[in-house]
């Protein structure tokens, strides 16, 4: 018998008997005592939000997979999606950090500007690329202009 992953969006409205039946239904039946092939879609599946979320903001800062990589087997996982929200927000923080090590002065001000024009700016409602892609606009003009 081989071991197969199911991937489910999570939701606040589960509905649990839906994804048991959907499950089931994936692995041959559960009244079937033969172990059978799980039937794949030929339709490609999409790729968890928390994956491409990563994905999307380690491609803008141009920061090494490998890197990310690194992190994620610190944290017992192969992808972000594994992670909670909490994670997530720190590797993203770590890889926002890391970018703007040689653009800033003061490694602070780097991070209390990312408190300010990221995480602050997501909470009211920003795209969070767009928010990610001020903040290091932000600290580039500075840069410019203490030169």
């Amino acid at each position: 018998m081989t071991k197969t992953k199911i991937y489910r969006k999570w939701s606040r409205d589960l509905d649990w008997a839906t994804i048991i039946r959907d499950i089931q239904s994936l692995l041959g039946g559960a009244d079937s005592n033969i172990p059978s092939t799980p039937k794949l879609s030929s339709v490609p599946q999409p790729v968890p939000t928390q994956d491409l979320r990563v994905k999307n903001i380690r491609t803008l800062l141009d920061y090494p997979l490998d890197l990310v990589k690194e992190w994620l087997q610190f944290q017992d996982v192969d992808r972000p999606s594994l992670l909670d929200i909490s994670q997530i927000n720190e590797l993203i923080k770590t890889m926002c950090l890391a970018w703007a090590a040689d653009k800033c002065e003061y490694p602070s001000h780097a991070e209390s500007s990312y408190q300010n024009l990221v995480v602050d700016a997501i909470a009211s409602g920003a795209d969070e690329l767009t928010a990610i892609n001020a903040w290091m606009q932000q600290l580039q003009t500075a840069k410019a202009g203490a030169v």
